[in-house]
């Protein structure tokens, strides 16, 4: 009785550090672009498909540099500000994910005779409270609903 305890006891040790310190579970993040220093388009709004409304030099597009300033281009006017982040690892081991906001946000301020993208754009950054990256994907939201969809630039 002792022994086949024994020997069922090294059998659930040998899995339970088996499949904890498996490299697999480690590279499957290695797939996920880093959300810092990645340049990210917008695609989607509002679950709304945007990238038929701009050239590619004119998609909007963020940059979150490591230092808590973000910059980027809203389609017409350049914009910059700060942002702050919680990051965590999502129960599924495939999302990298976490809690981020975005403030201090300013633009330049050239004429634009189509500035509805750009001023939603503001809205929802000034809004957002989380963010989750799948693969080349960054999406964030707004009290746990898409507001933003933006794909890293090729």
């Amino acid at each position: 009785m002792k022994k086949s305890l024994n020997l069922l006891l090294g059998v659930a040790i040998a899995a339970l550090v088996a499949t904890s310190c498996c490299p697999c579970r480690k590279a499957s993040n290695r797939n996920h672009l880093p959300l810092l220093s990645t340049e990210w388009s917008l695609v989607q709004m509002d679950g709304k498909n945007i990238t038929s409304l701009f050239t590619p030099d004119e998609t909007p597009r963020l940059i979150l540099g490591a230092e808590g300033s973000f910059g980027g281009f809203a389609g017409c006017n350049s914009m910059g500000g700060e942002y702050s982040m919680t990051p965590s690892e999502a129960l599924s081991q495939k999302d990298i994910a976490g809690k981020i906001s975005f403030a201090n946000i300013m633009s330049t301020k050239r004429y634009c005779p189509n500035d509805q993208v750009e001023m939603a754009l503001f809205e929802h950054l000034s809004k957002v409270d989380a963010f989750t990256i799948e693969g080349n994907r960054l999406f964030l939201f707004d009290d746990g609903e898409l507001k933003l969809l933006f794909e890293a630039k090729k």
